[in-house]
């Protein structure tokens, strides 16, 4: 089959009431090959004018290139990628679908290291989006796309839609800077007020210990009745040391001459640098012990991490039924308040916390003082016998650095 200018034109014929065409290329000296390619339509002169695009343009090499790299599987990777029709007629597209931004991405943040659970809280993220907005290929997506995400979500609070957005914000400097888009993206967030700092006073602290001992229905909270005294002393180590939930369980305890720490391992997500935390004796036998029982319960239980999260949901109840708001991660925010309260130090909380930069940190720098005190009076009197003399504050150094992961919060029993 020729045309007026005496091209050969590649055939198109009738298969189970669709119409294909046939891409052949090579010689006898290099080898030959051919594959047949659907065009998606039943009518012969949208198959023809489809063939000729294919032939015409330069999707024809790439359906090649595609089955020698890929075989079948790669001639329909770019089937999925054509959108034939648009407004002003028929035309191939074959730029990057979102689905398979999304799913380089993914790949990207493996290689990266991300915590697991980070890389669920993306994805879903950007699924979302993709859900919402119904667009097939990456360069469709414009502004008013990502209107019509924040209007999906109105029921939900604003800094829960600015945690999305900000992981929509990344995906697109992901795709950015590996050249996938030609201009960066810049996604406007909700404008909110600041939450303040969420802290537990000493008295709060004590009357959700209580509440702990006294323990739950195992139904409503599993922990074991011979496990409340580990979960209180857990909580106090939580609140003493400004561990995060699964750091007790994901790091290298040390010891040697200098006492017991915990090797924090720096990350991508939560610490930039590899930092050190300093245990009293009990805390590291604590710390012991939390892993003695994490294991024992792993015997019954597959999710580690679900496990984990016990410590979190038994402390949740706990503050229900205390009548006290507030979250578990605000031990980390209470460990947080009381140590900049005694030492005034910004830098010095910033490198406790693993902080990349004093960004998050300032946050506690505006904390009212006279409420302060009359949450940790233990710190007020730790405070005062420094200033008179009786018991000066003294501090472990290393180098340059004051080590204040421990100082001042140990517990007394």
């Amino acid at each position: 089959m020729t045309n007026r200018t005496g091209i050969k034109r590649m055939p198109i014929y009738l298969a189970g009431g669709k119409y294909y065409t046939r891409i052949r290329w090579g010689n006898d000296r290099t080898g030959r090959g051919a594959v047949k390619f659907p065009l998606n339509t039943d009518e012969k002169l949208v198959a023809e004018h489809r063939r000729d695009t294919i032939q015409d343009t330069s999707l024809r090499g790439k359906i090649i290139r595609a089955y020698d790299e890929h075989g079948p599987a790669g001639v329909k990777k770019i089937k999925n990628e054509i959108d034939w029709l648009r407004r002003s007629g028929t035309l191939v597209d074959i730029s990057l679908t979102l689905s398979q931004a999304i799913s380089e991405y993914e790949q990207y943040c493996m290689a990266q290291r991300l915590n697991e659970n980070t890389i669920v809280i993306y994805l879903h993220a950007l699924n979302e989006f993709a859900k919402t907005i119904r667009i097939k290929h990456v360069s469709n997506i414009k502004r008013r796309h990502f209107t019509n995400f924040k209007n999906s979500m109105v029921h939900l609070s604003k800094h829960t839609v600015n945690r999305k957005l900000r992981a929509l914000q990344t995906f697109f400097n992901w795709m950015f800077d590996e050249g996938l888009i030609d201009n960066p993206v810049k996604i406007k967030k909700l404008s909110v007020i600041n939450r303040p700092v969420n802290y537990f006073s000493n008295a709060d602290f004590e009357i959700i210990l209580q509440n702990v001992k006294k323990g739950f229905p195992y139904s409503e909270a599993k922990m074991n009745d011979g496990d409340r005294e580990l979960f209180i002393e857990a909580y106090r180590l939580y609140r003493d040391t400004g561990l995060r939930l699964s750091e007790p369980f994901n790091n290298q305890l040390k010891r040697d001459d200098d006492g017991f720490r915990l090797r924090i391992v720096g990350s991508t997500t939560k610490n930039s640098y590899e930092r050190y935390v300093h245990l009293t004796e009990q805390q590291a036998l604590i710390i012991i012990q939390m892993n003695e029982w994490l294991n024992n319960q792993l015997k019954t239980r597959k999710n580690r991490y679900a496990t984990i999260k016990v410590f979190s949901r038994v402390f949740s109840k706990a503050l229900k039924i205390s009548y006290i708001s507030g979250k578990f991660h605000d031990l980390r925010k209470t460990f947080a308040s009381r140590l900049y309260f005694l030492t005034g130090q910004e830098f010095t909380l910033c490198y406790a916390l693993g902080h990349t930069d004093t960004n998050m940190t300032k946050q506690y720098t505006n904390l009212d003082k006279v409420e302060l005190s009359r949450a940790f009076p233990d710190i007020v009197a730790m405070k005062n016998n420094g200033i008179d003399g009786k018991n000066p504050l003294r501090v472990p150094n290393q180098g340059y650095l004051e080590l204040y992961s421990n100082f001042g919060f140990m517990h007394v029993t």
